[in-house]
């Protein structure tokens, strides 16, 4: 027999199928991890993908398997299937594809299961009481307490970690037969915390009327759109239990980190079966764990952010992709997938539902659903006939008139103040962190910017340092002019921790927290904040876009957007979109169990995503906004392509982008009428981390044959020390 193997190496020219004979003592099946000779190289990595009896080589030419890395498939016949999409629809190499599937410490072997000794009693019954009288004088007192006292643990716990055993004790009964010790494996938890179970509620009629329309849907895919507290989570947990029920896993997604533990906690409070967490907060050990467990089957739910799509469960019978509008399903890095599209074809090699859930969902999904590539299920009220939160729109430019030069307009001032009074608790919303966003001089103009990046440093005052958004650098703030010499340095723009300390200047009876990057640095910060402010230990919340979320808290009765037009000044077709969304869900944590007010504070209050969001249209909203994208021929009408290029030198890098602009004419030019535009530039920020950055932008009608040539043209081009990447509608246009 022999085995088709793709080698754990992810270069172009070893991307193929490589055969090895399998040892007649050796169990091999696919999906199996194997140690294999390859070229000149020390015994290297591979994945089984496939078993044959007949090879296509002479015997003497094939090399045989060394050995399995493990007693059990690694991957699921239907991962190496998705494998082999992800490197047909992002043009990448198997082996990159095939990484996805993997904790990556399991690669090399530089994770395995976490070990303790153990003390564990062999006896039991009457050997054991035998066993017991034994250790007890005429009197009945023990002879030796610390021995009786380590027998009663056990009595009552079966085993214990020897660490926590009087150790002496613990050895004088191994030597009498009683216990024995063990090497036990045991878990490395990312939530230790305990939940009491809860009841299930009865559903609304309409709860009733959707589940029905998902139980009895004529396809599988299913676009959720629901507003703000309309119950959502809800049909996701019985949509779950369907799955349980019928012996199927489920994969719930989430867009952030920091939305899994208090989801992960609600999820514990209704449901009986183990549930595994995925996601790249984990530490390598706890990764590897919760990756076992689905292995091993003891786990029919998987919660987590993009990666857990990925995760190895059988038998899948739903993926729900909650807040479906957040960019941040979309990797990183190269190839840069999402995880809509990964589950799109999970769900077709399964036969699972998808269902995407939203209050504001992606224009390209409504688009789809509108045409009928999702089935449309539509929640347009809240819970227990609660209404949407007021909005009340104040325009900025109206405060700067009456000196107000604060972030907090007198409307939102008069309104914390009541909600105080009230002893209800208010959200406040910042998308930008630090104290001040740049630090100039106000004689030369003179900015200070990062010695690695093209960008301002953004002052964080409680650190007193001044510091890079995006290498990390940080420096010292200086009190005089560099270039000047005068000390008329000056710092503009507000930032989260400046908000903070103007809400406690302004209310100093008010507990305040904040939530951004910079406060959520240690383990488990996210939940204890959740936790905390669920409790009430704080009356204001004030964050990032962290904070506008999945967070349902019942005493916050007021919500503020403090600087709408952060978002709509970005440079981006998308811009209004992500105003509208993120005005809309920082306005749906306000009035979740009692009526809410939300002041959303702008210089633009004309503007359309401002005016539909005040009134939570969305529908108003993507009737305008499809329409302009129709005109001017935007997604979802069109597909831009971005190829982008970094290197040390920017002589390098420009050289580098006119030779791929050269070869490119060559592969566009019999589909001259499918090219809308193309432009190549400096990038927006043309330097971080001491990279020279550029990108062309190539803006298509849509045509995947096309693009797939232009992925082919990037895969075989290749400038050594200019590193490039390509991207199929960025998140980031800039």
């Amino acid at each position: 027999m022999y085995a088709e193997v793709i080698v754990d190496i992810s270069h172009t020219q070893v991307d193929r199928v490589f055969e090895y004979r399998i040892p007649s003592e050796m169990e091999i099946r696919p999906g199996m991890r194997v140690k294999v000779p390859f070229g000149k190289m020390k015994d290297t990595e591979g994945i089984v993908i496939g078993i044959k009896e007949i090879s296509d080589y002479e015997p003497d030419k094939i090399r045989e398997i060394i050995e399995p890395l493990e007693s059990f498939c690694a991957l699921t016949e239907e991962q190496i299937h998705l494998a082999e999409f992800i490197q047909k629809k992002y043009n990448t190499t198997l082996a990159m594809a095939l990484r996805f599937m993997l904790p990556a410490q399991v690669r090399g072997g530089r994770i395995s299961a976490k070990t303790q000794r153990m003390a564990r009693l062999i006896l039991k019954g009457q050997e054991l009481e035998q066993a017991e009288r034994a250790l007890l004088k005429k009197d009945g007192r023990p002879r030796s307490p610390k021995q009786m006292e380590v027998l009663t643990f056990l009595k009552h716990n079966g085993q214990m970690a020897l660490r926590e055993l009087n150790t002496s004790a613990v050895h004088a009964l191994e030597k009498k037969g009683i216990l024995e010790i063990v090497r036990a494996e045991i878990a490395r938890l990312p939530f230790e915390k305990s939940v009491p179970r809860t009841r299930d509620y009865e559903l609304t009629e309409k709860q009733k009327q959707i589940l029905e329309a998902i139980r009895n849907g004529k396809q599988k895919r299913f676009l959720l759109h629901g507003v703000t507290g309309s119950g959502k989570t809800e049909i996701y947990i019985r949509v779950m239990r369907d799955c349980i029920a019928k012996g199927k896993t489920a994969i719930l997604l989430v867009p952030e980190i920091s939305l899994t533990p208090q989801t992960y906690l609600f999820l514990k409070q209704r449901f009986d079966e183990e549930i595994a967490v995925f996601h790249s907060g984990l530490s390598a050990g706890e990764r590897f764990d919760e990756w076992m467990k689905v292995k091993r089957g003891k786990a029919k739910i998987v919660l987590g952010a993009r990666s857990a799509i990925f995760a190895p469960l059988d038998d899948l019978g739903a993926v729900i992709i909650d807040e479906e509008h957040e960019t941040s399903y979309k990797a990183d890095n190269y190839p840069k997938y999402t995880a809509h599209e990964i589950a799109e074809e999970r769900c077709r090699l399964s036969g699972a539902l998808l269902i995407l859930g939203s209050a504001t969902p992606q224009i390209e999904t409504y688009y789809k659903a509108c045409r009928g590539e999702y089935e449309l299920l539509k929640m347009p009220n809240r819970l227990f006939g609660l209404q949407l939160p007021a909005v009340e729109i104040v325009d900025m430019c109206g405060e700067l008139k009456k000196g107000n030069r604060t972030a907090i307009s007198g409307r939102l001032y008069e309104e914390l103040e009541h909600t105080l009074s009230q002893k209800k608790q208010a959200m406040l919303f910042l998308n930008r962190r630090g104290y001040s966003t740049f630090v100039m001089c106000r004689s030369c103009g003179y900015v200070v910017k990062c010695g690695s990046c093209d960008v301002t440093m953004t002052y964080h005052k409680t650190q007193d340092i001044l510091k890079c958004h995006y290498c990390g650098r940080t420096k010292v703030p200086e009190t005089v002019c560099p270039i000047c010499g005068k000390p008329h340095l000056k710092y503009f723009g507000t930032g989260t921790q400046q908000i903070e300390e103007q809400v406690r200047q302004m209310f100093p009876q008010a507990r305040v927290l904040r939530m951004d990057l910079d406060t959520m640095t240690t383990k488990g910060a996210h939940l204890e904040l959740f936790e905390d402010f669920a409790a009430h230990k704080a009356d204001i919340l004030i964050g990032t876009q962290m904070i506008t979320k999945g967070f349902d808290f019942k005493n916050v009765t007021l919500s503020a957007v403090l600087a709408a037009d952060t978002m709509l000044n970005i440079p981006d077709y998308r811009s209004a979109e992500r105003t509208f969304c993120h005005i809309t869900q920082i306005a749906g944590r306000a009035g979740r169990k009692e009526p809410g007010t939300v002041i959303l504070q702008t210089y633009n209050p004309k503007h359309y995503a401002i005016q539909y969001a005040k009134y939570h249209d969305y529908e108003g909203f993507y009737r305008e906004e499809i329409a302009m994208r129709e005109m001017a021929q935007l997604p979802p009408f069109s597909t831009y392509v971005q190829i982008q290029f970094s290197g040390e030198r920017e002589e390098q890098v420009v050289e580098a982008v006119k030779d791929f602009i050269r070869r490119l004419k060559a592969v566009l030019l019999p589909h001259k009428r499918g090219i809308i535009s193309i432009r190549a530039s400096e990038a927006a920020i043309k330097r971080i981390k001491d990279m020279e950055r550029y990108h062309i932008l190539i803006h298509l009608k849509n045509d995947e044959d096309l693009i797939g040539q232009i992925y082919q043209l990037f895969q075989k081009t290749r400038y050594g020390n200019v590193l490039t990447g390509i991207d199929i509608n960025p998140v980031n246009m800039a």
